[in-house]
């Protein structure tokens, strides 16, 4: 709407500044035909369908320009009924139609001007190089606005572009958060929740033996309790900005105190950590990374596993690395193995997220989760 308003109120200014220029002819004493102020009427009418049709705005203004002044009229100069169309052609991308048809029409407009008997000096010294300049001024002026809303509409490109982009990535992150806590939750109260369920189990088939029910309960309780001290560890975490989950996560120094459980409910532990990772020890991630390497293969053993062994290795590696394996003595059949590959996934991806290589599958009498880590710390 505005610009329809624009191109009306363009159209009155042309219409009425053409009609003047062909009444001051009758004001230096001249006759001026009524009908030259179709022209002006003409000429103007067109810059209603310039946005539309430049190209055809121009060459029927550049005809009209000519055929008005092959009829005989007054000159009326190229100033008002050219530089409209010139401005409006190149403002549509169409240079170089606006570049010949404003010479044509400079070169019309002078001959006309000389072989109607005016000063060839002032027409060529003046007005030839007043007009010239006015055509070069209103077709770079075209060319400006043409290029700065470009340049606007690139630029919104961009600005649009930009915002989608942020819009993803903070979709991205939440992704990753929730990612994140899901795997805590799932290494963390997992593995405490199913200490506490085998305990509970030790309890219903205790029988008549009290001291042994209530020690099991005990233990159950002592694991719920666990995780949720895990829970609220994963809470304070995500109400505290910029706070590493890695900088409370467990150790591997605690990994003896993982193995509490499973040896009470009478698995044979052995959990052999070299003593060089136990002194210089590995950037907290990773070590918590190695820890829930542990945690969730002896979580499977628990949950899938008949064996009654489990031996866990912390070792170092030429090359920097960290070398995490958990093997039990269980029975690998068809209806053992399968359930094993459930939450390994996201332990696959706390590894490989750090530069590490994960396996987990059958090994000669059991089965063999390991997992080998950067131990100059995460990538």
């Amino acid at each position: 709407m505005h610009a329809r308003r624009a191109d009306l109120l363009l159209c009155l200014v042309v219409v009425i500044a053409l009609a003047v220029v062909v009444s001051s002819d009758q004001g230096r004493g001249g006759h001026v035909n009524p009908v030259a102020y179709l022209w002006a009427v003409g000429l103007g009418g067109l810059m209603l369908i310039r946005r539309s049709h430049p190209r055809l705005v121009l060459a029927l203004t550049v005809l009209g320009f000519v055929s008005y002044h092959a009829v005989g009229f007054p000159s009326i100069g190229v100033a008002v009924p050219v530089a409209a169309s010139l401005y409006s052609a190149t403002e549509m991308g169409h240079v170089r139609a606006a570049v010949v048809a404003g010479l044509f029409a400079l070169g019309v407009s002078t001959t006309y001007r000389v072989l109607a008997g005016q000063d060839p000096a002032f027409v060529l010294g003046y007005e030839l190089v007043y007009h010239f300049a006015l055509i070069a001024a209103v077709i770079l002026l075209g060319h400006s606005v043409r290029n700065a809303r470009r340049l606007r509409r690139r630029t919104d490109q961009v600005t649009r572009l930009l915002e989608r982009q942020r819009a993803m990535d903070a979709d991205a992150r939440v992704q990753q958060d929730r990612f994140h806590l899901a795997r805590e939750l799932h290494d963390s109260i997992g593995h405490s929740l199913s200490i506490a369920s085998l305990y509970t189990d030790i309890a219903r088939e205790a029988g008549s033996d009290q001291t042994r029910r209530e020690e099991a309960l005990v233990l159950a309780r002592s694991s719920i309790v666990e995780s949720l001290a895990h829970l609220r560890r994963t809470v304070k975490v995500l109400r505290e900005p910029g706070r590493d989950a890695g900088e409370d996560g467990p150790r591997v120094a605690d990994l003896p105190s993982l193995l509490d459980g499973p040896a009470a409910a009478g698995y044979r532990v052995e959990v052999d950590v070299e003593h060089g990772v136990r002194e210089s020890g590995a950037p907290p991630d990773v070590e918590t990374v190695a820890f829930r390497v542990v945690q969730e293969a002896v979580t499977n053993t628990l949950r899938h596993s008949n064996g009654t062994r489990i031996d866990v290795r912390v070792a170092s590696v030429p090359g920097g690395r960290l070398v995490v394996s958990v093997k039990d003595d269980g029975q690998v059949t068809g209806s053992t193995a399968a359930p094993r590959g459930h939450g390994l996934r996201g332990l696959c991806e706390r590894v490989t997220g750090l530069g590490g290589i994960f396996d987990a599958g059958p090994a000669p009498g059991g089965w063999l989760v390991r997992a080998e880590l950067p131990a100059g710390g995460g990538s």
